[in-house]
């Protein structure tokens, strides 16, 4: 088993004035290079939401994560200045008012294989 990490989980529409697929190919572009740049971070994750299997619309535009080793590098990392570009540029492409933010600590059940 892989060591606990601290993550944030994000869920995010995209913002009216924004088509889906520009936000998505920003997302996956430019603002994963900000996110990059945010100190102690150890992982980062994008899913990209689909259409359920059993039917419905699509409840969100994306799941991001972001993963540290420890609260207290979450917590270092986000009073610095490229976590403040990070959420600057977020603003530019998501609705930050019917943004989804939860702090979580992982206990996997099943690993990948």
């Amino acid at each position: 088993m892989e060591d606990a990490v601290i993550k944030r989980l994000t869920m995010w529409h995209v913002k009216d004035a924004v088509s889906r697929e520009e936000a998505l190919r920003h997302w996956r572009n430019e603002h994963a290079d900000l996110v990059r740049a945010v100190p102690g971070l150890r992982g980062y994750v994008q899913d990209h939401c689909m259409a359920s299997p059993e039917g419905g619309g699509i409840p969100y535009t994306g799941l991001g994560e972001v993963w540290f080793d420890s609260f207290d590098a979450a917590a270092t990392a986000t009073q610095t200045p490229e976590w403040s570009t990070v959420i600057s540029d977020a603003s530019t492409f998501m609705n930050l008012e019917t943004v989804v933010a939860a702090w979580a600590d992982e206990h996997r059940i099943i690993e990948p294989n």
